[in-house]
């Protein structure tokens, strides 16, 4: 979420930014430090499933309660690897699209520190995915596992698969198993900011139960205070914002708020922002426009300042499942059936709703669905990939505003599709200094 929100346009810098991260300035090489994170962590998550799966090789359980519980704990562990997988894929593949472009290393077994891998295809890696999926599947379902937002479940199984194969292309089992999980979560036909809002402060009801498939549950102890990827004490303009809205975006919700009555608006952007009517022209636009990012406002159950800052962190929702069926109408040559899924989600947000988009092409159909997910999915951590497999379907790139970049000592602004930047990270250096054979991505 924090390298997502840096890179791409979603966010510019706050009052409290300074000059940015290298990231935000898109200074970005073989030692950075989100790059390095993100493999590092989710290899660290491979190795602690693998090790799980060799020690549950010598046990043998016979209670039936112990065989459900064995199964149960199994199928959760595979499903936590195939979600690294996914995050590895994501950033670090060369090209979704293309199954035979390189992907990252697949690894099912405890490495010696002599193990020396390639990386795998994409295609080989999806494979490895979707296995890992089906025998999670299978193994939940008869351990008899219940649904539960904060556990592993079917749901998250079958999301993480609309997900993956959505993101290479493999749209009729992107569908398939989006449908399973629309089964079971409805949006709303009416738009509630009150509803929508109690989601993000993490208040338990019919709206969370029907929005949200899983989320990593940070507020059960107060770890992860990912609040402060954007504020650095609260979620107001008094809190020293370190990364706020981009004008861009906020204009866009602006607009929709004033138009369709967007409830995303005032949920988004904290009510003590400052907004500067002449934003290209003030002095001093870093500390006189305040667009305070109020997405994760904090848990009004948490004490002080803790409650301020710790949100739990929403990794499937439902409304996503209905971005992969209209990108799979797309693909089908169905653009009347992209734009119905497109206005069940606008009938979700608007208070005032319009009637469905119609759309004159598909490149027109795609740029409306980037556009979408830029908006609802907003510092979920979905824009660079969104661009990165679906910026050149819309002839859409990063659209950073050109006072947010002039704050910039060595400004980029808008970035094309087809900028590596914005299609994959650098296999980290220190990868290299273990595994010197690995393949680097091109232009790193």
């Amino acid at each position: 979420m924090q390298f997502t929100t840096q890179v791409t346009d979603e966010c510019s810098l706050g009052s409290s930014g300074n000059n940015g991260s290298d990231t935000h300035r898109l200074q970005i090489n073989v030692n950075n430090a989100f790059a390095n994170a993100i493999w590092a962590n989710n290899y660290a998550a491979i190795l602690r499933a693998n090790i799980l799966f060799e020690g549950a090789a010598l046990v043998t359980p016979t209670e039936a309660a112990d065989v459900a519980l064995y199964n149960e704990a199994l199928g959760e562990n595979y499903a936590l690897r195939a979600f690294a997988y996914s995050k590895l894929l994501t950033y670090f593949a060369e090209d979704l699209k293309d199954p035979n472009s390189l992907g990252v290393i697949l690894i099912d077994f405890v490495p010696s520190v002599e193990t020396r891998l390639p990386r795998s295809s994409v295609q080989d890696v999806v494979d490895f995915i979707n296995n890992d999926l089906q025998e999670a599947e299978n193994l939940l379902t008869s351990a008899g596992t219940g649904y539960s937002s904060i556990f592993v479940s079917v749901d998250f199984v079958r999301a993480l698969r609309a997900r993956v194969n959505a993101y290479v292309g493999d749209y009729g089992t992107a569908s398939t198993y989006a449908n399973a999980v629309l089964g079971n979560f409805t949006l709303p036909t009416t738009a509630s900011e009150a509803d929508f809002r109690s989601i993000w402060q993490d208040v338990s009801g019919a709206a969370e139960a029907n929005e949200v498939i899983f989320k990593f549950d940070n507020t059960l102890e107060v770890g992860s205070s990912m609040g402060q990827i954007w504020n650095t004490n609260v979620s107001d303009a008094t809190g020293s914002p370190l990364y706020e809205v981009s004008r861009n975006l906020y204009q866009t919700l602006e607009d929709n708020s004033t138009n369709f009555g967007d409830i995303r608006r005032n949920i988004w952007i904290d009510p003590t922002s400052t907004i500067v009517a002449d934003y290209p022209n003030d002095p001093n636009p870093q500390q006189n426009d305040r667009i305070v990012v109020d997405k994760y406002p904090g848990d009004p159950a948490l004490p002080g300042l803790t409650g301020g800052l710790t949100n739990d962190q929403k990794v499937f929702r439902t409304v996503e499942m209905h971005f992969i069926l209209a990108e799979a109408a797309v693909v089908n040559g169905d653009l009347p059936g992209a734009a119905a899924q497109i206005k069940i989600v606008r009938d979700a947000r608007y208070t005032n709703q319009q009637a469905a988009p119609v759309y004159s092409s598909p490149q027109a159909a795609w740029a409306d669905i980037l556009n979408e997910r830029k908006i609802e999915l907003f510092a979920e951590g979905h824009r660079f990939a969104d661009v990165k497999r679906l910026g050149a379907l819309a002839n859409q790139g990063y659209d950073r505003n050109e006072t947010d970049c002039s704050l910039y000592p060595t400004p980029e602004c808008d970035l094309g599709f087809s900028d590596v930047r914005t299609q994959y990270l650098p296999i980290p250096a220190a990868e290299f200094r273990g595994n010197p054979g690995i393949q680097q991505n091109p232009n790193f």
